[in-house]
């Protein structure tokens, strides 16, 4: 559209210029031949005049010579004066036509020929009059007549003379008469034939013009249909996204063109179905799993088949929602018995073995299931009257290939196939626990049987000792019955000998108990795994999803950057909507891991003391903006006897309020939400939440499956109101974990009241929390909170504020001029602050006294003073709020502060920023090395610091970039050689590149603090991992700041370099725009038409990544898999870096890696390994491997950007 409109802008230009051009030309031509005209008309008179000059001269002659002949007559004195005027008459007309010709030598010549001839006539003239004087008449008489033909003879060639003057100018009057009628034809002509030429130009740019319109308006209307067909495209994406966004995972996108919102829309697609199949497997899972609790729930600790069997029929009845179920067990004797079962009363309580489908069920050990039932069948009876099972289902119990039971199941719906896999799962569970029962029940007959026996065998002992004393009495009747005795011994060994294999028996049943219990523990070990692998399936789904979202949020951010602009305001609006939708599904899966996170035990808890108000304020501004948009009323409100801090993690506290709100807001169409922290009426150590609401309301029986994971009260397909379910459950483990509770209370139709409960303090290892009945489901158990690591309680500023306030002093404010080195005292002390501001001006400088902590503040950031002497305890605010404010500022950052007070906090004083800390008893004695430090600051032109990183590469990067703002820096390897260099130089500040922090970076961290001298060394992490809140507590025992590797973490790095070494913003202003650094625009121009090969077996990486390098106007070349790498590398060898994937299809990255290093000329070339899990011992395999680094998905496109500078800066110098 605009290139037709250029089209037509540019031909209507030229049909003006050329028009133009020939209007110039043709009045040129016009004004050339009008002026030649005026010229000729000009010369025609010139030459007019010159003929009627030339008569005129010889009339005048004529006029003169017939005075002459009067006055020779007469002698009359008035023919002499008209013969003098005549003379002067000639003579001037003479000279008027000699000035007339002086341009025409001929002219020129004839005119000299006349003037001989006019001089001689009027000198014949004189002579005659003096002749006539002087003789008689006669005599004048007799010699006239020769003076008469002598003056004739002069008239004849005068009157020549005349006439070639005149022939001469009639025959330039001739030729410019002819010019001038040249002329007076041409102009016509000319006139008319640039007319033509213009009205032809301007009809044929007409009818092109016209035709171009025409064209224009086609086209206009064919890209109004498409612009059309593109919002109708991206409204219908938008759509199927906010649909995906609220867990309706069976929407799809039926666009399926071949451009980028098709390819978008495909992959959305994809990511639907993969959401929807996730999701799916996941509540199935989940569904099994819980059926195998309540299972094991109902079988454990059963020592009676009927009660067992009993709990297991009504396990699969209330589960599997059927209305019939017979459970039979086979006995000895190989017959099926029934032992219990749920709604039948009339089963035929024993089956021959093999006799009907139960019979055959046994012996094919198979699951059975039947329809089309007999009419005689079992019904199904209830008091409104009974029916026929529709379905019948028969599950053998088989333990060891042996089938021990069976269960007869009758349904009026077939059972699905995942209500079959949960019987196939509780078969093993049901088979263990029945043959533990029986087993128990053998054991006791055994133990009845053995100790029956044993007292059988003591009374026989009983009995041999009688008979032994009577033998002893009766020797001679002992020897008469010896044969009877030997009968008696061997009848009795044959009973110890019984007695011994029934011990036996007995310590073999025990054996086969203890094997049982131990199946037992393995099947609760299995379940134990089983959620461990759940965690696992859901960490490793998070990352299968994270591929597509990364795709989508990469490109709607290309989309939404318009750096084309190609698109209009509703488009880019469109892009922003479809990347707010991946954030939204990105915050979803971050929700599912946090659940997991939570059922694994390893959630970690930040703790730390916030304010109450700070909290309602966030969660004020965050609501009140949707709150206004639905018409509803939204209010925070405060308790007055609320403590102001509370010791917990706020950003738990927060994600709980937000889901419960967000919750609220949701189900509330008209009427208010608001939210009440007041102290707990039943524990003073207890601080509640509540969030009150008039909306829908939740029913009584409801109230209870609202906090379990994927459960809400309205669960149909057709529900009103979106959502996973997830909220709720989050918000109930995380309120267990910070050592609360929460509970609810709601009618439906008029809202509901969601409590919670915080202990004010954090919840130690002795504490435990008993959640309430209303709250949790009945078999909740009671949880635990362990503390992990001390707390240090954060210092209370408010301890350091005076109340009394004095009154200022005089000082040099009012005479400070720009070039004055200036001394900021901010003391409340006013004989000290008196001291302070004399000593201060005899050291040359000019004093500023502030007497408030807040006053400081604001003369501070006026006067930008050279140093800061500043107490801790003030009025209004404290040295630490007045330290914060300064250090947070960028115009007030690198002023160097001494912090003075009779409170011991040197540690502390360092930590936040200060240059040194001075105790107030000596303070006045200290001021000479005071301003000592403060000239040594000023006055350093340099500053140097120390990088720690073992990849040189990096660390040459970072020394570059600091190099530009005059840091100078100094490399080391290793902790070792850094510790070398800190005693052997001066170095100011150290940057420490850890990697991903293990125990020995901790114990290097330690090394530096334990050196004497390097105590206060400031210390800056620079590290590529995203660190967990623990990692980062514990970084922060030894480190002054964390700053993770970035596309801006240079810039990062600079900031705080510049806090600690006090580096003066306006120098590094200076610096940016002097040329005395001309390298420094060289960190935003590194990438520019770079070649980078992408290797990866995912288009959809390829392309996402693609387009983001394209923006940093990279030059991308694509491979499928290592071995296309390999080749693409070989036929392009000038590629100056490659991104490999690991996982990829016939050669993976690691060996592609391998290939490329053997080849000589690639051993230098960057290559930067991406893998899918950032899992210990990875980043050394890709280095052994031959990656020069790495990197993990999803990818983060700012800290690619950083390590592409990193690889690459030094191909720009």
């Amino acid at each position: 559209m605009e290139k037709t409109s250029n089209t037509i802008i540019a031909r209507i230009r030229t049909v003006f210029i050329v028009s133009g051009i020939l209007l110039l030309l043709s009045s040129i031509a016009s004004y050339y031949s009008i002026q030649q005209l005026i010229e000729n008309s000009k010369w025609v008179n010139h030459t007019y005049q010159v003929l009627l000059e030339a008569d005129n001269i010889v009339a005048n002659v004529k006029e003169a010579e017939a005075s002459h002949r009067g006055y020779l007559l007469t002698h009359e004195n008035a023919f002499l004066t008209s013969f003098n005027e005549s003379y002067k008459k000639v003579i001037d007309r003479f000279n008027t036509v000699q000035e007339l010709t002086q341009d025409n030598p001929q002219q020129q010549k004839n005119l000299g020929d006349l003037k001989t001839l006019i001089e001689r006539r009027f000198n014949q003239f004189e002579k005659l009059l003096e002749t006539d004087k002087s003789r008689d008449r006669s005599t004048i008489t007799n010699s006239l007549n020769p003076e008469l033909l002598y003056g004739k003879r002069i008239m004849d060639q005068l009157s020549d003379a005349i006439n070639r003057i005149e022939r001469e100018e009639n025959r330039l009057l001739v030729s410019r008469t002819t010019a001038q009628n040249e002329y007076i034809s041409y102009v016509p002509v000319l006139v008319l034939i640039t007319t033509i030429i213009s009205m032809t130009i301007t009809a044929l740019a007409y009818i092109r013009i016209r035709s171009d319109m025409e064209q224009r308006l086609v086209k206009e209307k064919e890209e109004r249909a498409r612009y059309q067909e593109t919002l109708h495209r991206i409204g219908v994406m938008e759509g199927v996204t906010q649909k995906i966004a609220s867990g309706e995972y069976t929407a799809r996108s039926t666009d399926t063109k071949d451009d980028e919102l098709g390819r978008i829309s495909k992959a959305m697609n994809i990511m639907s179905d993969s959401l929807e199949e996730n999701f799916r497997q996941m509540k199935e899972h989940s569904w099994l799993q819980a059926g195998a609790v309540f299972m094991s729930d109902a079988t454990r600790g059963q020592t009676n088949i009927e009660e067992l069997v009993t709990n297991v029929s009504n396990v699969i009845a209330s589960y599997l929602e059927v209305p019939l179920a017979v459970f039979y067990v086979v006995t000895d004797s190989r017959t099926l018995f029934v032992k219990g079962g749920y709604g039948v009363s009339d089963a035929p309580e024993e089956i021959g073995y093999g006799e009907g489908l139960l019979g055959q069920a046994v012996k094919n050990k198979h699951i059975i299931t039947l329809d089309d039932l007999p009419s005689d069948y079992i019904k199904i009876n209830s008091a409104l009257g009974n029916t026929l099972p529709a379905y019948l289902t028969i599950v053998p119990i088989t333990l060891r290939d042996n089938v021990i039971g069976v269960i007869e199941i009758g349904s009026l719906h077939k059972l699905s196939d995942l209500q079959l896999q949960f019987l196939k799962d509780s078969r093993e569970i049901i088979a263990i626990s029945l043959d533990g029962v029986k087993n128990l029940i053998r054991l006791q007959e055994l133990f009845e049987e053995t100790q029956s026996q044993s007292e059988e065998l003591q009374a026989q002992h009983n009995e041999l000792e009688n008979i032994n004393a009577e033998l002893e009495m009766q020797a001679q009747k002992l020897q008469a019955s010896e044969e009877e005795m030997k009968v008696q011994q061997e009848e009795l060994l044959q009973a110890n000998q019984e007695l011994e294999e029934r011990s036996r028996l007995l310590e073999e049943r025990n054996q086969v108990i203890v094997e049982r219990n131990l199946e037992i523990q393995q099947k609760a070990e299995e379940l134990a795994l089983s959620t461990k692998y759940k965690s696992e399936f859901l960490a490793n789904m998070s990352h299968e999803l994270r591929t597509p979202l990364n795709s989508i949020l990469l490109l709607s951010r290309l989309l939404s950057e318009n750096n084309e602009a190609n698109l209009s305001g509703e488009q880019i609006e469109y892009a922003r909507v479809i990347q707010s939708s991946g954030n939204g599904l990105l915050a979803l899966i971050d929700e599912i891991l946090d659940l997991s996170k939570i059922e694994s035990g390893k959630m970690d808890l930040d703790y730390a003391m916030i304010a109450v108000e700070d909290v309602a304020t966030s969660i004020r501004s965050l609501f009140t903006p949707i709150a206004r948009e639905k018409g509803l009323d939204f209010k925070v409100q405060i308790d007055p006897g609320v403590v102001p801090h509370i010791e917990t993690d706020k950003m738990r506290l927060e994600q709980i309020l937000k889901n419960l709100l967000s919750n609220a807001l949701k189900f509330t169409s008209k009427g208010s939400v608001e939210l009440l922290i007041s102290p707990s009426p039943e524990k003073p150590t207890n601080i509640l939440f509540m969030v009150k609401d008039t909306g829908i309301g939740i029913s009584k029986e409801k109230q209870q499956i609202i906090f379990e994971a994927f459960q809400q009260a309205d669960g149909s397909t057709r529900r009103k109101y979106g959502g996973t379910g997830l909220g709720l459950s989050i918000s109930r483990e995380l309120t267990r974990l910070l050592g609360g509770d929460i509970r609810v209370t709601s009618e439906p139709g008029k809202g509901s009241t969601f409590t919670f409960y915080l202990p004010v303090k954090q919840a130690y290892k002795e504490q435990s929390v008993s959640l309430p009945k209303a709250s949790v489901p009945p078999k909740a158990e009671t949880v635990v909170v362990e503390e992990t690591k001390e707390v240090k309680q954060p210092v209370v500023e408010n301890t350091f504020t005076s109340e009394f306030i004095p009154e200022s002093i005089p000082d040099d404010r009012l005479s400070v001029l720009p070039a004055d080195k200036v001394i900021l005292i901010v003391e409340d002390d006013i004989p000290f602050a008196k001291a302070l501001l004399q000593y201060t001006q005899k050291q040359g400088y000019k004093a500023i006294v502030a007497v408030r902590g807040d006053e400081g503040i604001i003369l501070a950031q006026q006067y930008k003073p050279t140093g800061i002497l500043l107490d801790i305890q003030l009025p209004v605010k404290s040295g630490w709020e007045v330290m914060e404010v300064l250090k947070a500022s960028p115009k007030t950052r690198h002023i160097p502060v001494h912090i003075m007070s009779s409170h011991y906090a040197k540690k502390e004083s360092l930590l936040k920023g200060a240059v040194d800390f001075i105790n107030k008893p000596v303070a006045l004695e200290q001021m000479q090395e005071v301003f000592k430090k403060i000239e040594h600051v000023l006055t350093k032109e340099s500053k140097k610091v120390l990088i720690v990183e073992e990849n040189t590469k990096h660390a040459k990067a970072l020394a570059y970039f600091l190099e530009t703002f005059n840091v100078h820096s100094e490399i080391s390897e290793s902790i070792p050689a850094g510790l070398e260099a800190l005693n052997r130089d001066e170095v100011e500040c150290v940057i420490l590149d850890m990697g991903i922090p293990d125990q020995k970076s901790y114990e290097a961290l330690e090394s530096i603090k334990r050196n004497p001298g390097l105590e206060s060394l400031p210390i800056i992490i620079f590290t590529g991992k995203s660190l967990s809140k623990a990692e980062e507590s514990r970084l922060k025992q030894y480190a002054d700041s964390i700053v993770v590797k970035t596309a801006h973490s240079y810039q990062r790095i600079l900031d705080e370099v510049s806090l600690f070494l006090h580096l003066m913003e306006e120098s590094r202003a200076n610096e940016k725009s002097s040329s005395k650094y001309p390298r420094l625009g060289g960190m935003s121009e590194v990438l520019a038409n770079k070649k980078v090969l992408i290797a990866d077996d995912d288009v959809r990486n390829i392309f996402s990544l693609t387009k983001a390098l394209e923006a940093h106007q990279m030059i991308v070349l694509p491979a499928m898999d290592g071995k296309e790498a390999v080749r693409v590398l070989e036929e392009n060898p000038e590629i100056n870096l490659v991104l490999m994937d690991i996982m990829m299809p016939e050669m993976d990255g690691y060996e592609a890696m391998q290939r490329i290093r053997q080849q000589i000329r690639f051993r230098n070339l960057p290559i930067i390994a991406v893998t899918a899990k950032a899992m210990t011992g990875d980043r050394e395999r890709c280095i052994q491997a031959g990656a020069s680094d790495y990197i993990s998905k999803p990818v983060d496109i700012d800290q690619l950007i950083s390590l592409l500078r990193v690889w690459l800066y030094d191909k720009a110098l």
